[in-house]
C-alpha cells in the first residue's frame, strides 16, 4: 500500500484542518460525493486508493462537520432577524432555547472580536459585529433567556405536579420495598438526600420511627438570568404516633415543622426560627451533657494531676453555663413572628 496510489483529494485532505478555508460547502459536499461514488466501484480499483477515498469521505465530512456548526450562530441570528421566533429556533436544532441561545452569545462574542481586531489593524474592510450590532444580537440573547426561563418554569411545574402525586400517594416509607417502588416513579437524575435530622411528634408516647419523602428546590444554572431551580427528594426521619389509623399517622409523616429528636440540632431548629425559650431549653440540656462528659474524662486523672484540676474546672464552668441558659430560658421574650 503506498500514498502514491491513494486518490488526489486524499493526498491533499489528510485532516479536516487541511481543507483550505473558506472552501465553499457545495464543493465539498461534490468531492465527498465523488468519494462515495468510487468506493461503490471498490472491486474494479486498487486496495490503498479504496482506502484513500474512504479517508476522503471521513476527513471531507468533518470539514463539512465543522464548518456548518461554526455558522450555527450566524444562521440563528440571521433566522431572528427575518423574525423567527426562540421556539422556533430551537425546533430548527433539535434543541432547547437555552442551547440555542448560547450558541448565539458564543458566535455574537467571536464576531465582535474580530470586529475590533481588523479595527486596529487598520483594515480596508471590516469583518464582524460592531457595537450596535453586538447590541443588537445582545438584546437577542436577553430575550432569549427570558424565553428559556418560561419554557424551564412551565417543564418544572408540569414534572412537579407529577413528583408532588408520587409523593403523596406513599407520604410514609416503613420497608424497603417502598422506598424502591417510590424511586422507580422519580427521574433517574433527581436529586435525593435524607435528612440527618431526626424528627419528633412532642408528647407522644407510644412512636413509631418512618421516613417521610418531600419535595425540596435544587438550584441549577450558572448563575445566569436562566439559572433554574428544580424539584428534589428529600427522605426525612420522623416518630409518628402508633397505634392510630393510617392517616393520622400520614398526617405527622407529611409535617415539615417538626423540631429534631436530637438536642443539638433541636436547638438550632427553634434559635433559627426566634423560639427562643425552647431553643436555650434545648442548649442547655446540651451544655449539660458536656459538662457531664468532660467530668468523666476529669475522674480518670488522679485528685493531684494538674490536667485533671484543670478538666474538673471546666466541667464546674459549663455546668454553670447550663444553669445560666436554662434560668434565661424562663425569662426571655421571644421573638419569633
Amino acid at each position: 500500500m503506498t500514498d502514491q496510489q491513494t486518490t488526489p483529494e486524499a493526498a491533499e485532505t489528510r485532516r479536516p484542518g487541511d481543507v483550505p478555508a473558506g472552501t465553499p460547502l457545495t464543493s465539498l459536499a461534490q468531492q465527498r460525493a465523488e468519494a462515495g461514488e468510487r468506493l461503490r466501484t471498490e472491486h474494479d480499483r486498487v486496495q490503498d486508493a479504496v482506502v484513500g477515498d474512504a479517508l476522503t469521505q471521513l476527513v471531507v465530512g468533518e470539514a463539512i462537520r465543522r464548518a456548518v456548526r461554526g455558522e450555527r450562530g450566524g444562521m440563528v441570528a440571521q433566522a431572528l432577524r427575518l423574525g423567527a421566533t426562540w421556539d422556533q429556533v430551537a425546533a430548527a436544532l433539535d434543541t432547547t432555547v437555552l442551547a440555542a441561545v448560547d450558541d448565539l452569545r458564543v458566535w455574537a462574542e467571536g464576531q465582535r472580536t474580530l470586529y475590533h481586531q481588523h479595527l486596529a489593524d487598520g483594515a480596508d474592510v471590516l469583518v464582524g459585529l460592531d457595537e450596535e450590532a453586538y447590541g443588537e444580537v445582545t438584546r437577542w440573547v436577553a430575550f432569549g433567556l427570558g424565553w428559556a426561563a418560561v419554557e424551564n418554569r412551565d417543564a418544572r411545574t408540569e414534572q412537579a405536579a407529577l413528583l408532588r402525586a408520587a409523593v403523596a400517594a406513599a407520604p410514609m416509607v416503613d420497608t424497603v420495598g417502598e422506598l424502591r417502588a417510590l424511586l422507580e416513579q422519580l427521574p433517574d437524575e433527581m436529586p435525593l438526600s435524607l435528612d440527618h435530622h431526626t424528627r419528633a411528634l412532642p408528647g407522644e408516647q407510644n412512636e413509631v420511627h418512618t421516613i417521610h419523602p418531600r419535595l425540596v428546590a435544587t438550584v441549577s444554572g450558572l448563575a445566569t438570568e436562566a439559572e433554574t431551580s428544580r424539584p428534589g427528594l428529600m427522605l426525612t426521619q420522623v416518630f409518628v404516633p402508633f397505634p392510630a389509623e393510617d392517616e393520622e399517622q400520614a398526617a405527622v409523616a407529611t409535617r415539615d415543622d417538626l423540631p429534631a429528636y436530637d438536642d443539638l440540632p433541636r436547638a438550632a431548629h427553634h434559635l433559627e426560627r426566634g423560639e427562643l425559650r425552647a431553643g436555650l431549653k434545648a442548649s442547655a440540656v446540651v451544655l449539660e451533657e458536656i459538662a457531664h462528659l468532660v467530668g468523666e474524662v476529669a475522674a480518670d486523672y488522679t485528685e493531684h494531676d494538674e490536667d485533671g484540676s484543670q478538666l474538673r474546672v471546666e466541667a464546674k464552668r459549663i455546668t454553670h453555663a447550663a444553669e445560666r441558659v436554662g434560668g434565661l430560658a424562663e425569662t426571655v421574650e421571644e421573638v419569633a413572628g
